[in-house]
């Protein structure tokens, strides 16, 4: 399972805040293991703020005022 905390500093709000991992070479994604703040995202490019490319999984976490974090997870199988 990787975990993905992004934390905004400084002074404001980071707007658009978008998450990216490239899937770690010799593994394989796990379908339907995205989650933003432990809540599950779709695998597919639709109206929630996940997706996965076939490569890696990008997800939207909005607009995040300074001081905050957002987590984001997925789980990958190592052959």
């Amino acid at each position: 399972t990787y975990n993905l905390v992004a934390t905004v500093s400084g002074t404001g709000t980071m707007n658009n805040l978008v998450i990216t991992d490239p899937i770690p070479a010799g593994s394989q994604y796990q379908a339907s293991s995205i989650t933003l703040e432990a809540a599950a995202l779709t695998d597919a490019t639709d109206a929630d703020a996940g997706r996965f490319t076939g490569t890696s999984i990008i997800v939207a976490a909005g607009n995040v005022p300074s001081g905050q974090t957002r987590t984001v997870t997925f789980r990958v199988l190592i052959p």
